[in-house]
């Protein structure tokens, strides 16, 4: 009998050894999950919910391309319907292309034109499906529906899927700072106007009345010109010849918009609709437009061309080095949880409203490693369970990740880079593509501007998230 407290002490002994034992297992398995993958509860999306709650605006970081003469783009919306062929015909007539954001509902009721406006070189773009404000501008999930089924229909019935969105009665009012990120983390480009034709503003509008509108500008270098052709909008094709002619007479080029040309946003202003965002739906929409972002992932990837074509270090790499630092914020603050990576003015550059930052001291902040092959003149990253080769030779990056569950090996992905570039032994690259391509990702940004320092959060998860990684 006088053994038995010491078995029991042992028994308890015991207990508490594998208790502590498996509480401390998952405690560990709680931080390499957290800091390998934990997206949607990031501390940075809080921050950036509130951020948007507030109505504040945020930047997403993006190459654009100036026109480099004077351009006009012509633009019209609520068609296809029967007055867009006559449309059609003078553009042909004056060899003028134009960009037409168009209705699904619309296009289900006129595939052949739609078509047609693909054949005469013309840019298609969405006006959303029905083009009625209260539902569209109630809740986002209804515009975002809206959205999405006209852009299957465009793609089903011309095969283009169209990057391009128009706000039906524009942003101001209706857009709130949720709305302009959602689609901008989704890769939609939106574009209002910089001159108002006022052909829909009241019934009876004349061609003469349209014309002058238009007279009254502004011109700048790029000028986006709001018109229609849709029904009852006669005046505007008698008025069209005119408005092409003005524009020659004023020398400008005329394009199509591409996603390459800088949207035109009105501000937020005051809105007309009462609508409120949670915290979890504005994480399943997020998740949402991350998923579609990544059918233009490769093409944003491909089409990014805005570094020289010359050697780093040749006299043309120089020249554009130089260009880079002019311009731009006077300090730059890339926030990664814990982390901050603190670049003052000459430590970055600036282009076309691009950062492009030392890759070492990147990916020294993120938790990574750098190594410089001097002989292969390669900058080898080794990133949790990601390696990426940053070739200067061959001008292309090679990137080596872990594969999903279903297929077993490492997935190797090679992609054409001119973006790097090489200045006084540092080489630079594209600050948010080099995230995304990392498996991290870009959460907010201040609007680029002159002077002060500009803050960029984004959020990183050690080279092991790799679920929604853009190749």
């Amino acid at each position: 009998m006088k053994r038995r407290p010491h078995a029991i002490s042992f028994r308890m002994i015991s207990t508490v050894w594998w208790t502590s034992i498996l509480c401390l297992t998952i405690l560990w398995l709680t931080v390499l999950t957290h800091t390998a993958g934990a997206a949607p509860g990031h501390e940075g999306e809080e921050a950036l919910f509130t951020q948007l709650q507030s109505g504040k605006r945020i930047a997403i970081e993006k190459n654009f391309t100036p026109a480099e003469k004077p351009t006009v783009y012509l633009t019209f919306d609520d068609g296809p319907s029967k007055l867009t062929p006559k449309v059609l015909d003078i553009l042909r007539e004056e060899d003028v292309r134009a960009t037409f954001f168009v209705l699904g509902g619309q296009v289900q009721e006129r595939p052949n034109t739609a078509k047609r406006i693909v054949e005469d070189g013309h840019a298609l773009g969405n006006h959303t499906y029905n083009h009625v404000y209260w539902e569209l501008y109630s809740d986002f999930r209804t515009f975002w529906e809206q959205v999405q089924k006209t852009e299957n229909i465009l793609l089903e019935t011309t095969g283009v899927r169209p990057r391009l969105v128009r706000a039906p009665g524009g942003t101001y009012g209706n857009f709130d700072a949720f709305y302009f990120y959602y689609l901008g983390q989704a890769g939609y480009e939106i574009y209002d106007w910089t001159i108002d034709s006022e052909d829909a503003r009241r019934p009876g509008m004349t061609a003469d009345q349209i014309v002058r509108a238009v007279e009254k500008g502004p011109f700048g270098n790029e000028v986006i010109v709001l018109m229609h052709d849709g029904s009852g909008h006669d005046e505007t094709v008698k008025a069209l010849p005119r408005v092409i002619r003005l524009f020659k007479e004023k020398g400008y080029a005329f394009a199509s918009l591409t996603p390459g040309v800088k949207p035109v946003q009105f501000s937020s202003g005051k809105l007309k609709w009462s609508r409120t965002e949670n915290r979890e739906s504005f994480d399943n929409l997020l998740t949402t437009a991350h998923e579609h972002r990544e059918l233009w992932a490769v093409e944003d990837i491909l089409g990014k061309d805005n570094a020289p074509k010359a050697l780093p270090g040749s006299p043309a790499a120089i020249a554009y080095t130089e260009a880079a630092q002019r311009g731009g914020p006077d300090r730059l603050n890339v926030r990664m949880g814990d982390r901050t990576l603190a670049l003052t003015k000459e430590q970055f550059r600036f282009q076309d409203g691009s950062y492009r930052v030392p890759l070492r001291p990147l990916i020294a902040a993120m938790g990574g490693t750098v190594e410089w092959n001097a002989e292969r003149r390669t900058a080898v990253v080794r990133y949790g369970a990601i390696t990426a080769e940053y070739d200067l030779a061959r001008q292309e990056l090679r990137i080596r990740r872990p594969a999903a569950e279903w297929n077993p090996e490492a997935k190797a992905h090679i992609l054409p880079f001119p973006e790097m570039e090489l200045a006084n032994g540092t080489l630079y690259v594209p600050l948010r593509q080099t995230l995304e391509l990392l498996g991290d990702r870009v959460l907010s940004s201040d609007v680029p501007h002159e002077r002060g320092t500009v803050e960029v959060l984004a959020a990183v998860y050690g080279g092991y998230w790799t679920g929604w990684m853009p190749i």
